[in-house]
């Protein structure tokens, strides 16, 4: 009965004992990450990992495994005068410990708290963010997320809480901008590349402080280091756009980036007020659809094509109609409504070339194509259909010289040139005749 008690004594005095020596070192391991000496540590392996300078104000241990970076940030190694990466209130790290026996390392959960990236182009296009790579022989290729260089890593869970992003221009103005964004996703690094998949949110979004959206929602995939940002969906002038986009390699002889966009039912005027056409204005509900593909600071490079309608619309004060106007002598021409005007386009070289066009108004119709280039200059070719109730309202020279085209071609062809906010218009013969007939008289022109 003695051993027994003796050895229930032994018992509780050494469990009070691994009581203590466990909450001492508890206490102990606190107060050594908290420690400068620590932190210089973490700052070192952090930076090594990363490939960048990291520096923290204080870190805070919590048993068993978690450790939390207070005023985190994290410097671009590519330019001392780029701004750092990442910037976080608090950073807080779930991590495995059986993982750190082995070659690789697990971070169970990994969550920033109102975090800020930044993110610049160079003079080239190209990201100064070399930390992920589809060749790690390769440094400085474009656009780059993070690569291990100590062990693999992968986390099961990435959380980004009320963050914010900005992708600068080489003068650093904004090209891009986001705000109250929230992602939630796993990250796997072998081989020095980077993979994943997930979901993002955010509140707003600019784009070269012109274009604002609302209520972004979109799901993103990163394989092979590479970004796949699909099924973005977002509010945008008064309608929806849709979105994907596409990090190309960087080899690939078609840029940069590849995107798909849809916008349904966009309000026309606010498009138009959003490509500083601020002189000239129209309503309606705009639909448009592109695919293109190119590098984003050079305009050039830029190709794809696409798609446009606008339904039940009134135009203001757009040029095209105003010299339409003045042309034909007829005011009521500047400031149609129109149930439809429609058409398909495609970009190369520096220029959009429009196809099929087609405008139908109550008093006069419209079709043709033509292009107009990135500095605003255009040449296009209409042909015009005058409706009775037009052509009875026109100066009786003037008339009678277009009734005889459009009885003859069933419409009028029309050249424009100049540039968008000064186009010139000219009245010609019609089109087919023209191609037909070498021996034509000259051009039409009405005074």
């Amino acid at each position: 009965m003695r051993l027994l008690r003796h050895l229930g004594e032994f018992a509780i005095g050494l469990v009070l004992a691994a009581i203590v020596f466990f909450f001492l070192a508890e206490q102990g391991l606190k107060q050594w990450v908290s420690g400068r000496r620590a932190a210089a540590y973490l700052e070192w392996a952090l930076g090594e990992a990363l490939g960048s300078s990291v520096r923290f104000s204080s870190a805070e241990w919590k048993p068993p495994a978690e450790i939390t970076l207070h005023d985190l940030r994290i410097d671009n190694p590519a330019s001392e005068i780029a701004p750092a990466l990442i910037a976080a209130k608090e950073a807080r790290f779930e991590y495995s410990l059986p993982s750190l026996l082995t070659k690789g390392f697990y971070l169970r959960r990994t969550r920033l708290e109102g975090p800020i990236f930044s993110f610049q182009l160079d003079k080239e296009g190209r990201l100064l963010l070399p930390l992920i790579d589809e060749d790690p022989t390769k440094p400085g290729s474009p656009l780059i997320l993070a690569r291990a260089r100590l062990v693999p890593w992968r986390v099961g869970s990435l959380d980004i809480a009320n963050g914010s992003a900005a992708l600068l221009l080489p003068d650093r103005s904004p090209l891009m901008e986001i705000g109250q964004m929230f992602t939630n996703g796993p990250l796997q690094e072998k081989g020095g590349l980077v993979s994943g998949k997930g979901t993002v949110t955010a509140g707003w979004m600019r784009v070269l402080g012109r274009f604002s959206c609302s209520q972004l929602l979109a799901q993103y995939t990163i394989d092979a280091s590479r970004l796949i940002l699909s099924r973005l969906q977002a509010i945008s002038l008064g309608g929806r756009i849709e979105t994907s986009l596409t990090q190309l390699p960087s080899d690939s002889p078609a840029g940069d980036f590849g995107i798909h966009l849809k916008g349904t039912d966009l309000d026309l005027r606010e498009f138009l007020a959003a490509l500083r056409y601020n002189e000239q204005s129209a309503q309606g509900r705009l639909s448009v659809e592109l695919e293109s593909h190119g590098r984003p600071l050079s305009p050039k490079t830029l190709a794809g094509r696409g798609s446009f309608s606008v339904k039940d619309g009134h135009v203001e004060n757009v040029s095209l109609f105003s010299a339409l106007a003045t042309t034909f002598r007829e005011s009521s021409l500047a400031q149609p409504d129109f149930s439809e005007c429609s058409g398909q386009f495609r970009i190369q070289e520096g220029a959009v070339i429009f196809s099929n066009l087609l405008f139908r108004s109550p008093n006069f119709s419209l079709s043709g194509e033509g292009s107009v280039a990135f500095d605003s200059s255009l040449r296009l070719i209409l042909r015009v259909h005058l409706q009775d109730s037009i052509l009875h309202r026109l100066p009786d020279l003037i008339a009678r010289q277009l009734r005889f085209l459009q009885d003859r071609s069933q419409s009028i062809v029309l050249t424009l040139k100049g540039t968008i906010q000064n186009p010139e218009a000219h009245l010609l013969e019609n089109f087919a005749l023209r191609r037909n007939d070498p021996g034509r008289p000259p051009s039409v022109i009405v005074p």
